[in-house]
């Protein structure tokens, strides 16, 4: 071997053994937060199908393309801390997608879940059964909650108990209105009565409810305006910034001081932008 390839291959057979001392030292660490990433992805999957696919494959997929995406930004930016920073982000947005398009669904099932009661009710008042009420709901009722009450028919059709029927729905869905909903039919079941007048006063306080988060929505639309506002203002600024001075601007991703200023100021929005939104949520 030559003289001078001799430094660059210790080097990095020095970087390749540090590096697997490290995972070999932290292989508990590691394997629990596998076993989270699974978790979780399992769950999420499970919300959105009750049949979902096996995620061990996708999270180590996930993991593999997460590590050439971080190989490649330092490769091509060569700068640490803007690759770590691009990387966080980049690692985020699936979780928050899967987050955001979760809330969309909740919400699309609580808006549709006091009509939907109303249906059953009526179905049970024209001489059905419960569960020919629920299976007609399963045909005739909107996407999203017409899945929800198909999987509920099917679970009952193959065998399964109504009050397991519903407990599962309550699990996958953890929604406060649907869990007053299947405890009113469960307590109803188990002890009977009317229930067709169950479901009229329960589909009564279900509407008070929405009316309820509407009228709170409408109220904090400008508060909700105001931390759109806080978010994005600093990169309007930083842009226009840029058109004046664009040196300036680019040492604060050339220097090590810039991109300390930088990091500040993204947490310190990010912080900011998570307290306001956190004083205006509204949870009825």
């Amino acid at each position: 071997m030559e003289p001078g390839l001799v430094q660059p291959v210790l080097l990095a057979l020095t970087i390749g053994v540090s590096c697997g001392m490290i995972v070999f030292s932290l292989r508990a660490s590691c394997v629990r937060r596998f076993e989270r990433d699974v978790a979780w992805l399992e769950h999420t999957l499970w919300r959105f199908s009750p049949t979902p696919k096996p995620a061990r494959p996708y999270v180590v997929a996930g993991y593999i393309v997460a590590a050439a995406l971080l190989l490649a930004l330092l490769i091509f930016t060569r700068n640490p801390i803007l690759s770590i920073i691009i990387f966080t982000v980049v690692v985020v947005i699936p979780r928050f997608y899967a987050a955001r398009a979760w809330s969309k669904r909740k919400k699309l099932i609580e808006d549709q879940l006091p009509e939907a009661v109303r249906q059953l009710s009526s179905g049970v008042g024209s001489g059905l059964s419960l569960a020919q009420a629920i299976e007609r709901l399963a045909i005739r009722a909107p996407v999203p909650i017409r899945t929800e009450f198909f999987v509920v028919s099917n679970y009952w059709k193959l065998g399964a108990d109504f009050t397991t029927s519903i407990e599962d729905a309550k699990r996958r869905l953890e929604l406060q209105n649907f869990n007053l909903f299947a405890s009113a039919i469960i307590v109803n079941h188990h002890m009977g009565g009317n229930v067709t007048s169950t479901l009229d006063r329960l589909a009564t306080s279900l509407e008070s409810i929405a009316r309820m988060r509407r009228d709170i929505y409408a109220a904090t639309a400008e508060g909700r305006m105001n931390i759109k506002v806080l978010a994005v203002s600093p990169f309007i600024m930083l842009g226009l910034i840029s058109f004046m001075d664009a040196g300036a601007v680019g040492m604060l991703f050339t220097e090590p001081v810039g991109q300390a200023i930088l990091g500040v100021c993204v947490t310190l929005t990010a912080v900011g932008t998570w307290w306001a939104w956190q004083i205006v949520k509204s949870d009825v």
